[in-house]
């Protein structure tokens, strides 16, 4: 009989897919989750455009007016990043932390009905131990793995739009 301890490791994303039905009750955090996520990767492409605005306007002497303005936009920039970033750091590790503790809910909920005769085939401590660190690696993946990878998805598709706009013939090159 198969006890699922030999099975081999998988690696497709498919068998996380149950565990977004953990996901619907906190459906307004994953939106404001995701709202300061697309907002962080905005400013974050658009910082060099607020760079360029300081070398460009203030710097190159023209009125001290431009330079105070371009400073006060890259500033106004950095604080929204810095503002978005917390936001959106915040409400993923809180859903983490909430959709591990309901996976962990559930399961109890399931292991109590279960018959004696598992108990008996399974040790509770090997079965306790496998909760503990199969939600705490949901909890990671969810909490954090995710953010990161639709970032940076965000981010490359970003670059390259701003890529395309900054000198369509050069893009073509580096694309």
């Amino acid at each position: 009989m198969d006890d699922g301890y030999n099975r081999q490791a998988s690696r497709e994303l498919t068998k996380l897919l149950p565990a977004l039905k953990f996901l619907r009750p906190y459906l307004r955090q994953v939106m404001v989750a995701g709202l300061a996520l697309v907002v962080t990767a905005t400013i974050t492409l658009s910082i060099g455009q607020g760079l360029r605005l300081v070398i460009d306007q203030g710097l190159s002497g023209q009125s001290d007016a431009l330079l105070e303005r371009s400073i006060l936009i890259f500033a106004v920039l950095v604080v929204g990043l810095t503002v978005g970033t917390f936001v959106r750091f915040y409400f993923v590790s809180w859903i983490g932390e909430r959709v591990s503790a309901d996976i962990r809910l559930a399961v109890f909920n399931h292991l109590i009905r279960l018959h004696p005769a598992f108990f008996e085939a399974n040790r509770p401590t090997e079965i306790q131990s496998r909760i503990t660190t199969d939600t705490t690696l949901l909890q990671t993946v969810i909490g954090s793995s995710v953010s990161i990878a639709l970032r940076n998805v965000l981010m490359f598709f970003g670059g390259i739009v701003l890529l395309v706009l900054a000198n369509p013939k050069l893009s073509l090159i580096v694309v």
